[in-house]
C-alpha cells in the first residue's frame, strides 16, 4: 500500500538540481548554506499538512555536533540524514502527505510515480497563490463576524445598521471598495454581494440571507485549512505535464493547459453523489465520433433491469435503448422475448446499447482513457442541463459542453490534419469512427473545492461528495501530524 511519506527511498534519484536532494551539505568541512535553506524551507512551508511529521531534531543535533567536531563518521551520518529529510520533503511536496485511499476509499486511481510535479505545476501554482492571499489576510487580522439580531433578509434600497460592517467584511476579501458613511444597501453593495455569492456556490441574487451571512462568517483560518486540503489532494495526482486536460469535479468545469496557461474552458456535468466521478490522472488515448453507448453494469442493474422486470418495456424504448446479442446492435432481441426475472442469467448474455445518433446519451463524440471505472469524457444529448449551476447529475462520466471544440483542439495539438469540416463530415454521415490520439493527452479528474475560474476569480465550491468534511473529521480525531494509511493511522 502506498504511504506517500515513506516512499522517499524510491524517489531519491529522480529530483533535479533545483530540489534539495544533493550531497553538498558539507563544503570545505563547513555546513553548506543549502542545508540551512532546506531546514528553513521545511519549517516555513505553509502548504504542508504533515509538517510535524518531518522530524528535524536528529538533523539539527548532527549539525550542532559537526559544528564542534569535524569527524568523518559524523559527517557521513549528517549527509545521510540530510538526504533522508530532503527526499521526504520533496516527496510530500510532489505526492502529498497521506494515502488517498483513506479519504476516497476505492473511488480513485493511484497516479504513476514518474514525472513528479514541481513548484511550476499550474494547478499547484494557482492553489499556492490562493493560499498566499488568505495568509496575508490572516496576518492583517482577518475579518470580524457579522452579527444580526432578529434576522431578516436584507434587500437593496433599504437602510440597515449592519451595512458598514458587511462592506468592511467584503472589502477585506477583495469584493469591492466602499464608503462607510451611511447604512444604505446601495447598488454597489448589491453587486458585491452577488459576486461574493457566486464565488461561494450560493444563489447570486444580491439578497443577504442566512446562508450568505453564514458563509461570510467562516473565519479566515477555516478558509486556509480548506485551501490546504485542496493542495494535499492535488498533490496526490498532478504530475509534470506540459499539455493536459483538467476537470474540477465540484467546480463543474474543465480547462486545457498548455505550457502552464489555460487555453480552453468548458462547463461540465459530473457524477451525482450516489455515483461520484472518480479522481485520477490518466491519459486520453483515442476519441470516437458517432459512438455507440453500451450500458455499464451499474446502470444495467440499477436503472434498466428493474424496469424490464416490471414489464415496463416502453420506458426503456423511450430512452432509445435496445437489447442485442452483439456489441453493435446487429442482432436485436425484442424485450418481450426474454424472461428478465429468470435466474438463469439470460440478461447477462444481452448487450444494452444505443445506436449512434442524436438520441445517444454520449452525443456525437467521446474521449477515452480506459480505466476500471469505465468513465470518460463525452458529449451529451441533454445539453439543456448545462444551464443549471449545480451539475452533479451524471452516472460518473464527465459530460462536456464543448466537445467538438475540444476534439478540434486535440487534433491540432497532435498535428493531425482534421479541421471542423472534416469532423462534421464524419458526424453528418453517422460514421462510427475511432481516432487514435498520439501522443496521449494527460487528463486529470480532481476534486478541488477551491480554485480559480477562467477569469482568475477565487471560488470556494460546495463539498458535493463530502471529502472536505471527511478530511476535517480525520484531523479532529488524529491531528495532521499522523500519517493516514488504509490500514489505520501511523505516527
Amino acid at each position: 500500500m502506498r504511504i506517500a511519506i515513506l516512499f522517499f527511498i524510491l524517489f531519491s534519484m529522480i529530483f533535479s538540481e533545483t530540489n534539495f536532494t544533493q550531497n553538498r551539505w558539507i563544503v570545505e568541512n563547513k555546513i553548506s548554506p543549502a542545508l540551512y535553506k532546506l531546514i528553513d524551507s521545511i519549517e516555513h512551508d505553509p502548504t504542508l499538512l504533515c509538517k510535524d511529521n518531518i522530524d528535524l531534531a536528529s538533523l539539527k543535533n548532527l549539525i550542532d555536533g559537526y559544528s564542534y567536531v569535524q569527524d568523518e563518521a559524523l559527517a557521513a551520518s549528517l549527509i545521510e540524514e540530510a538526504n533522508r529529510i530532503a527526499n521526504i520533503y520533496n516527496v510530500v511536496k510532489s505526492t502529498g502527505c497521506y494515502d488517498p485511499a483513506v479519504f476516497l476509499e476505492d473511488n480513485f486511481l493511484y497516479a504513476a510515480s514518474e514525472n513528479l510535479a514541481d513548484e511550476s505545476n499550474p494547478i499547484l501554482k494557482k492553489l499556492r497563490a490562493i493560499l498566499q492571499k488568505y495568509l496575508a489576510i490572516k496576518k492583517s487580522g482577518g475579518w470580524q463576524k457579522i452579527s444580526i439580531q432578529d434576522f431578516v433578509y436584507l434587500k437593496r434600497g433599504k437602510n440597515y445598521d449592519v451595512v458598514p460592517a458587511i462592506k468592511k467584511r467584503l472589502e477585506i476579501e477583495g469584493f469591492g471598495e466602499f464608503e462607510y458613511n451611511d447604512t444604505l444597501f446601495d447598488g454597489e453593495l448589491y453587486e458585491a454581494i452577488k459576486a461574493f455569492q457566486a464565488a461561494h456556490g450560493l444563489k447570486a441574487d444580491g439578497v443577504i440571507g442566512p446562508m450568505t451571512i453564514k458563509t461570510m462568517n467562516r473565519s479566515v483560518d477555516e478558509k486556509i485549512e480548506q485551501i490546504l486540503l485542496n493542495i494535499e489532494r492535488a498533490r496526490w495526482f498532478v504530475r509534470d505535464d506540459d499539455f493536459f486536460v483538467f476537470v474540477d469535479i465540484p467546480g463543474f468545469f474543465m480547462q486545457v493547459y498548455e505550457k502552464g496557461e489555460p487555453i480552453f474552458y468548458s462547463k461540465v456535468i459530473v457524477g451525482r453523489k450516489s455515483r461520484p466521478t472518480p479522481q485520477m490522472r490518466n491519459v486520453i488515448s483515442y476519441a470516437v465520433l458517432n459512438p455507440y453507448w453500451r450500458a455499464p453494469k451499474t446502470i444495467i442493474e440499477e436503472d434498466i433491469l428493474p424496469h424490464l422486470q416490471k414489464g415496463e418495456f416502453q420506458k426503456i424504448r423511450d430512452e432509445h435503448i435496445v437489447a442485442a446479442l452483439d456489441s453493435f446492435g446487429k442482432e436485436l432481441v425484442p424485450f418481450e422475448a426474454i424472461d428478465w426475472n429468470a435466474s438463469d442469467g439470460n440478461a447477462s448474455k444481452v448487450t444494452f446499447l444505443q445506436l449512434p445518433g442524436p438520441h445517444n446519451f454520449l452525443g456525437f463524440v467521446k474521449f477515452m482513457f480506459p480505466n476500471r471505472f469505465d468513465v470518460y469524457l463525452h458529449d451529451t444529448n441533454a445539453r439543456h442541463l448545462f444551464k443549471y449551476e449545480y451539475r452533479a447529475l451524471s452516472s460518473g462520466c464527465v459530460r462536456v459542453q464543448k466537445p467538438i471544440e475540444l476534439m478540434h483542439l486535440f487534433m491540432a495539438h497532435i498535428g493531425k490534419e482534421m479541421d471542423y469540416r472534416d469532423i462534421f463530415d464524419i458526424l453528418w454521415e453517422s460514421q462510427n469512427k475511432k481516432i487514435p490520439i498520439r501522443p496521449n493527452i494527460p487528463v486529470y479528474l480532481l476534486y478541488l473545492t477551491v480554485f480559480m475560474d477562467k477569469d482568475d476569480t477565487i471560488h470556494f465550491y460546495p463539498d458535493i461528495y463530502g471529502i472536505d468534511k471527511k478530511m476535517l473529521s480525520y484531523k479532529k480525531l488524529h491531528g495532521y501530524d499522523k500519517i493516514a494509511t488504509k490500514e489505520g493511522v501511523k505516527k
